[in-house]
């Protein structure tokens, strides 16, 4: 079967959208000069990404997911992931579920921007996926990190298999992001011998259900080595507020 063109079990893929175009999304200056006000940071971005910087680009924080009940609770999901992000030619092993999502979202909708704007046909910021699908209020063993943050923006589960991978990029690397990522990893299969989160020039180490602040404007990839490599990606509105509950909610302050 050629997985570049179907899913798992054979059906063709709706969700294919069309390759990554470099020089639009590091055109940078072009984005300036087209809209400099929407490029201009705010008072707030400036604090904000000022207090970020005392982080490190991976800094655990004070969560630990159970997870033996979050393996129990996501059990009922196995036959709903759908294949994230495929491209054209591309084989690629990695699925997901949508946690927040759009009005009238379900868990297998709206896993990656490109395919919602897609599905939309709308341009969209990670703040227009506010509402929680059945999967938010399914996951019980998620609640404590979900909620602390509530509301949040989009958030998804990736579930990346064996020679799954993400290429190195940048996510919202501007001042004025409106969001900043909250990852947990929430399987077994993250720690080094399966699983590799590469950024800013290193390999970091990755607890299995640890909960990190990933300073994702930075370059980074990931890679797995084995199946059922499960990551929660949260996008947690920029404020000041929400800021200082980051830097209260650190494991090592």
């Amino acid at each position: 079967m050629d997985y570049s063109k179907v899913d798992k079990d054979g059906n063709k893929l709706t969700s294919i959208v069309e390759p990554a175009n470099q020089n639009y999304q590091a055109g940078y200056h072009a984005h300036w000069l087209k809209d400099p006000e929407y490029y201009e940071p705010t008072a707030e971005d400036i604090k904000c990404e000022l207090q970020l910087q005392a982080l490190s680009a991976v800094e655990p924080l004070k969560w630990e997911i159970d997870l033996g009940w979050f393996k129990k609770e996501i059990k009922a999901y196995e036959d709903k992931w759908v294949p994230y992000l495929r491209r054209e030619g591309v084989v690629n092993n990695r699925t997901g579920l949508c946690v927040v999502g759009l009005p009238g979202d379900n868990p297998w909708d709206s896993l990656s921007m490109p395919e919602a704007m897609k599905r939309t046909g709308r341009s969209l910021t990670e703040l227009d996926f506010n509402e929680p699908t059945e999967l938010y209020h399914d996951l019980k063993s998620l609640q404590p990190l979900l909620d602390y943050w509530n509301p949040i923006g989009r958030t998804i589960i990736v579930n990346s298999g064996a020679g799954g991978w993400f290429p190195p990029h940048k996510d919202h690397p501007y001042l004025t992001r409106n969001t900043f990522r909250v990852c947990a990893f929430v399987s077994n299969n993250v720690t080094h011998d399966a699983f590799e989160w590469h950024m800013d020039g290193r390999t970091w180490p990755i607890k299995a259900g640890g909960v990190y602040y990933i300073d994702t404007r930075k370059t980074h990839r990931t890679h797995s080595w084995k199946d059922n490599s499960l990551h929660l990606v949260m996008n947690i509105p920029k404020t000041w507020e929400n800021v200082m509950k980051l830097m209260s909610a650190t494991l090592n302050y």
